[in-house]
């Protein structure tokens, strides 16, 4: 079997050359810088958003101090004022002055006019010596503690200090106990009082 044979034709069409590829369809490839570019940027972006959202809010701002308007001091108020607290002070050291110059007056308190009880000389008899101390020389003196009423009789009647003998102890209760006396005085008014009465006993010699 025999192959016919073409000739060459260099204008001819029919060549089975490669065509050529069209400018639309070609592709671009990024380079690797680019692309580290990309991804430095949008992990910066992710870390900052990060970091915001967990900053802590921000506080609340301090509340304003309150304003406080002093009004203007007149000169004439404080002109007035300085008279016046000289003027207090002058009151007070005269005031000083006068009650230094007064008299002291010593407030006159009335003490009451108060006489004791004294007994009647010429209405009370004497004490009786019993005879067994006289015989034997026995003396002394007894003090009696009598308490004396309003109307001067005696209404009890006890030894304050022996004599030293029972018999003149004895014998000195039994005449006081007959005794009267000028009752005491309070403001001239007869009280009840209590007063010490002595008695003595003094043997022959």
């Amino acid at each position: 079997m025999s192959v016919a044979s073409h000739p060459l034709d260099p204008n001819s069409h029919d060549l089975d050359a490669t065509p050529a590829p069209d400018a639309a369809a070609i592709e671009v490839v990024p380079s690797s810088t680019g692309l580290w570019l990309l991804l430095l940027l949008l992990g910066a972006t992710f870390l900052g958003w990060y970091y915001y959202g967990k900053r802590p809010p921000a506080p609340p701002p301090a509340p304003a101090m309150p304003l406080v308007i002093v009004p203007p001091i007149e000169r004439n108020s404080l002109a007035e004022a300085v008279p016046a607290a000289t003027a207090r002070k002058t009151a007070v050291a005269a005031a000083a002055v006068e009650a230094a110059a007064k008299p002291e007056v010593t407030a006159k308190i009335d003490t009451p006019r108060v006489t004791q009880a004294l007994p009647l000389a010429a209405d009370n008899a004497a004490p009786r010596y019993p005879a067994g101390a006289l015989r034997r020389g026995e003396g002394g003196t007894v003090v009696l503690r009598v308490n004396v009423g309003a109307d001067g009789k005696p209404e009890d009647v006890e030894v304050a200090r022996h004599s030293g003998s029972r018999e003149l102890d004895r014998a000195a209760l039994v005449a006081v106990r007959d005794w009267r006396f000028r009752p005491a005085t309070r403001d001239g008014r007869e009280v009840a009082s209590v007063v010490e009465q002595p008695v003595e006993f003094k043997p022959r010699q």
